[in-house]
């Protein structure tokens, strides 16, 4: 999983390339202006098209916020991260998606609704992570992060009726990448306790139907 130098390095620097309000998002960088809205492959250009870490946090950040209660949206977001993890997974240095999920767009106040929901979480998380444990998120254990990942977002298009629970899913999701992105071990095992939890409930939910 290959980096760009150009790729965000905290939270906040990539809630910065998303947000309307920020300068860096106009027209003159040579992207389409964040005030018309944003693709998700614009999104996903502004963070690197090869930082893997970076693009898993884009949809998975979504999720988090309060537009996961859009319909279709954990769905949407679940299909997205499963294209992006699994070409991860299997090594590609450069990120593809299919057309009907690229051209899926954000409209200026929804951006604007994401970023200002995730400012304070993703300061508080830039503060309190650093390079620790770097064994875990580095090849090849990398890899079993992005396998876990993709357990959970394969159920999100069958729990569309439980928003909180994609958010919180979702959440896991982000904290893996963020790990990714940082290298850090102990936000990874956070990520990994998160996502545990939420597959256990998707089998107690299956287990509890059969």
């Amino acid at each position: 999983m290959t980096a760009q130098e150009v790729a965000p390095r905290s939270l906040t620097s990539l809630l910065d390339t998303l947000d309307p309000d920020d300068p860096s998002t106009g027209a003159d960088n040579g992207n389409r202006d964040a005030h018309d809205g944003l693709t998700i492959q614009a999104m996903l250009d502004r963070v690197g098209a090869r930082s893997f870490g970076a693009a898993l946090l884009v949809p998975s950040l979504i999720l988090v916020s309060p537009l996961s209660i859009i319909p279709l949206m954990p769905t949407i977001g679940g299909l997205i991260i499963l294209t992006i993890s699994a070409q991860a997974f299997f090594g590609r240095d450069h990120l593809w998606l299919p057309r009907f999920l690229a051209t899926r767009r954000l409209n200026e106040a929804q951006l604007k609704r994401a970023v200002a929901y995730l400012r304070g979480p993703a300061a508080w998380l830039d503060r309190n992570s650093r390079d620790r444990l770097r064994f875990l998120s580095a090849p090849p254990m990398d890899r079993l992060a992005v396998l876990a990942v993709m357990m959970v977002a394969v159920t999100w298009p069958f729990l569309e009726l439980l928003p909180m629970f994609t958010s919180v899913s979702a959440g896991g999701v982000a904290l893996v990448a963020f790990s990714l992105m940082v290298r850090d071990g102990y936000v990874l095992i956070a990520g990994y306790a998160v996502l545990g939890l939420s597959l256990s409930v998707v089998f107690a939910l299956i287990s509890g139907i059969f």
